[in-house]
């Protein structure tokens, strides 16, 4: 299971990144969205994403590059053949080569200032990269994201309640890394650096700065590792009566379905300023972090299920349209609908995972007879088509089925070149040999690289008579 963006953030997972110079994958997965990030050796070099506004062709446009007319152009062009939209672009002289190469970048940055806003899903980092052709690797450097995307950071409130009581420390600032700040945060960096030990929540004042200022600045030096905190003094440390307050929240909360509004103790009218106050207070008085490091494990344990709560509530009371359908179908309602969802992608998951081995023995049925539970339970996750239309091209009555399967995939994931090199292979099997051709060559488009593809397309050609063990159901090493 990945973990959750409410509590915690993606742009945290960047910061680890850029301090660790990790190389991998982060794939964020929500309601409505899939996005990829790619890394190498702490840099952005590459991004995906299913969602329409952050696609290439709309980048382009957004960014001047292509005309309204060119804009809707590209549709006609690519539809029915799910060829990449930059290289439809520069074959048909719609921009250069130059041009894709800055629409690209823009496109990686735009998918990962993305990840600023985002309050909801999950997130997962895979330690491997996959491969990536030359003219899609890039270097883009963390900080420079960090600098912008700030702005857009929707869990400030979330820092802001984790770090209030702790003490700040200042850490070096390399001319590197300045190269990346205004003059106004350098210069309110160095104020820092001369309040350095006092506990950050009480230093917004003393500067002068607005509470939301404040925090935005220090949340930008803390993702770029100029600032850190230090655990609370022991007299910012939770007293006995508010550790009893909590356990009395918690008990609350496990004896009955507290509504979100309940949660705050406000009613059903209440204003967004009031409930970000409410949410403020509450979670800055049970936020687990005061506990302290030698607190008791079972205490922390129901400190972490108090907060995860309160966070859920402020997320859904502070979204306007979450917060109009809680109105509407209240509280049991919602949670009702959320655990059943939760279940049927659990129960998707674990079909999947049951079908893979399945499918190792060739017991091709059975797979797709899971498979098809698990599509159906979880109807938008790409590798579930993928391994559903691969058992369903080994059995012979559902080829025609199998094709569907496929496409489903390249609906959901049109930069992934696996589907097109499975239909390649349905096509060959049927004797249907051009349309297989054509499949195999747009997998290579997509992945220059890709063995299977590169080895069919090569024995369809008489130029390769080398056997190879590659199976597309295999990760490529």
């Amino acid at each position: 299971m990945g973990k959750r963006v409410i509590e915690s953030p993606v742009p945290f997972v960047l910061r680890k990144v850029f301090i660790e110079k990790v190389t991998g994958e982060l794939a964020i997965r929500g309601e409505n969205f899939e996005k990829s990030l790619y890394f190498s050796q702490g840099n952005l070099c590459f991004a995906r994403t299913n969602v329409l506004h952050e696609r290439l062709g709309e980048v382009l446009f957004k960014i001047g590059k292509i005309d309204k007319t060119q804009f809707w152009d590209i549709h006609k062009l690519i539809s029915g053949q799910k060829e990449k939209v930059g290289r439809v672009l520069v074959q048909n002289n719609f921009i250069s080569q130059k041009d894709l190469f800055f629409g690209l970048i823009h496109q990686v940055r735009v998918i990962a200032l993305s990840t600023f806003a985002l309050t909801s899903g999950e997130w997962e980092f895979l330690p491997t990269l996959p491969e990536l052709s030359e003219d899609s690797r890039f270097q883009i450097e963390l900080p420079g994201i960090f600098a912008e995307g700030v702005a857009r950071f929707k869990s400030l409130p979330l820092f802001r309640n984790s770090f209030a009581q702790r003490t700040l420390q200042v850490r070096p600032l390399s001319d590197e890394l300045g190269s990346f700040l205004k003059e106004d945060d350098v210069r309110l960096y160095r104020e820092l650096g001369a309040s350095s030990g006092a506990p950050a929540g009480r230093l917004a004042r003393e500067l002068g700065l607005t509470d939301e200022a404040f925090w935005q600045k220090l949340a930008l030096f803390f993702l770029m590792n100029i600032v850190e905190f230090a655990a609370a003094p022991a007299a910012d440390q939770p007293s006995s009566q508010e550790h009893e307050a909590l356990l009395a929240l918690y008990e609350s909360m496990k004896a009955r379905d507290m509504g979100y509004y309940e949660i705050f103790n406000l009613k059903s009218g209440a204003t967004f300023n009031e409930i970000k106050d409410m949410y403020y207070q509450f979670a800055k008085k049970f936020h687990p972090d005061r506990l302290g490091e030698s607190s008791n494990p079972e205490l922390r344990e129901k400190a972490n299920f108090v907060f995860a709560r309160i966070n859920k509530a402020f997320e859904v009371l502070s979204n306007e349209d979450k917060r109009r359908e809680y109105d509407m179908k209240g509280y049991k309602e919602i949670q009702k609908a959320e655990k059943s969802s939760e279940n049927l992608v659990e129960k998707a998951n674990l079909y999947y995972r049951k079908a893979k081995t399945l499918y190792s023995q060739q017991r091709y049925r059975e797979t797709a007879s899971l498979m098809e539970e698990s599509v159906r339970n979880d109807p938008n996750k790409a590798s579930y088509y993928l391994l559903l239309g691969l058992a369903q091209s080994n059995i012979p009555n559902l080829r025609r089925v199998a094709e569907k399967s496929f496409q489903r995939v390249i609906e959901l994931e049109p930069w992934n070149p696996e589907p097109f090199a499975a239909l390649g292979l349905l096509f060959q099997s049927e004797k249907m040999e051009k349309r297989a051709e054509n499949f195999f060559r747009k997998a290579l488009s997509i992945d220059p690289e890709h063995e299977l593809s590169k080895k069919k397309l090569a024995e369809m050609l008489g130029t390769d008579k080398k056997k190879s063990g590659f199976s597309i159901f295999q990760k490529k090493k």
